[in-house]
């Protein structure tokens, strides 16, 4: 069973492939070059909402860095990348040599022609949100800012032209501990779901197939243009990231989610 994998090169992208490839040695991966861990806030924006923004995204590469510590790339045949060349004919060859059975992805752009139709049948996207409610971008961050904490989950699911609209194979909320911070919670998102992906391909090798399940709804999807600096005073200066805490504590309320 060839498995390959495509994605990003943040900490939580190779902690996922690098946890698949200790279980199932993966048999090539494209890595797409992604965006700067720690962006620059933008200009013209006042002083309470830049000192958010460089503190949201500080606490993001400090947790990253306690739950995943450094890692590599996996030693495989690799193909590197960046977002206006990943769905290339260099790709589409690359992919085409390695003829794998299937395909993991997470973290990287969109996938488009001509790459869309060189994946194999069996190619599942992990994404960081609970599909349909949260689809898109930054769908980790969204259920905080609207206040529904156990709604930050992730969700694997066939790929297809739209974003994150594919059939679901298995969704996955992590644990709520009272300590948890907005970026704990998506950290221990990725762990959780790292796990599971093996459990996964190990159901795929002995059944030789997922079970899929339509997505009921459209839900909302969001765009990076949706975010604004502005968003975070919620999370900081009025909860002081402590949403989780809150929620366990019975001081607000969170609907459970149906997976």
């Amino acid at each position: 069973m060839k498995v390959f994998w495509i994605g990003g090169n943040h900490p939580r992208h190779l902690f996922y492939a690098n946890k698949i490839h200790q279980v199932f040695p993966l048999s090539g991966g494209i890595v797409e070059c992604r965006e700067n861990i720690l962006p620059q806030p933008p200009d013209n924006i006042q002083e309470l909402d830049k000192c958010n923004f460089i503190l949201h995204f500080k606490k993001r590469d400090s947790a990253e860095n306690k739950y995943f510590d450094s890692q590599k790339i996996p030693k495989c045949p690799i193909l590197k990348v960046n977002k206006n060349n990943l769905n290339s004919d260099r790709s589409v060859e690359f992919v085409r040599k390695i003829k794998p059975d299937i395909v993991m992805i997470f973290g990287c752009a969109l996938i488009k022609e001509p790459l869309y139709s060189a994946l194999p049948h069996n190619t599942i996207n992990l994404h960081l949100g609970l599909s349909p409610r949260y689809r898109g971008a930054a769908t980790l961050f969204w259920p905080f800012y609207f206040i529904e904490p156990t709604y930050a989950g992730t969700t694997f699911h066939k790929i297809v032209s739209e974003v994150d609209a594919g059939e679901i194979i298995h969704q996955v909320v992590p644990k709520l501990e009272i300590d948890d911070g907005i970026h704990d919670v998506a950290c221990k998102a990725v762990i959780d779901s790292s796990n599971d992906a093996i459990e996964l391909l190990k159901l795929f090798k002995i059944e030789k197939k997922w079970n899929y399940h339509k997505q009921k709804s459209t839900g909302k999807n969001f765009l990076s243009s949706d975010f604004r600096p502005e968003h975070l005073q919620l999370i900081y200066n009025v909860f002081n990231d402590d949403i989780v805490k809150q929620y366990l504590e019975g001081k607000i309320s969170s609907k459970i989610p149906k997976i």
